[in-house]
């Protein structure tokens, strides 16, 4: 499962870097189609294999997971849908980063206080 983790990230990191030449316009030689379509491949592979190789959060709430995994979803489709030229696709990149820092920052607010009441319980 570590492997399948580490192929996503590596996945993800690299699709990242054709995202980037296609909005910041690198010369790597490529041209923009086979530059969407290696952005496309390797992001929705980094993102399946993450997915696939998931044991458990940090806040041990599957509903966080949940969260966390639509927020990023939205925010791989507004990007491909941006690059694609459709309209509202900024919608989706935002809708999903809200997402994101919802599940990220509810979540681990959450814990930290149920930790500190199950410190106070033990005494």
């Amino acid at each position: 499962m570590q492997r399948l983790k580490s192929v996503g990230g590596i996945c993800y990191a690299t699709s990242f870097f054709f995202a980037a030449n296609l909005f910041f316009k690198f010369n790597i030689g490529l041209s923009i189609g086979a530059n969407l379509m290696i952005f496309i491949t390797l992001g929705g592979l980094g993102f399946l294999l993450n997915l696939i190789s998931y044991t458990k959060d940090k806040t041990g709430n599957p509903l966080s997971n949940l969260i966390f995994w639509l927020g990023s979803f939205l925010v791989f489709l507004g990007l491909v849908f941006q690059m694609l030229g459709f309209p509202f696709s900024i919608s989706f990149i935002i809708i999903g980063s809200v997402i994101l820092f919802f599940s990220i920052f509810y979540f681990r607010k959450r814990r930290t206080k149920e930790d500190n009441d199950e410190i106070l319980d033990q005494f």
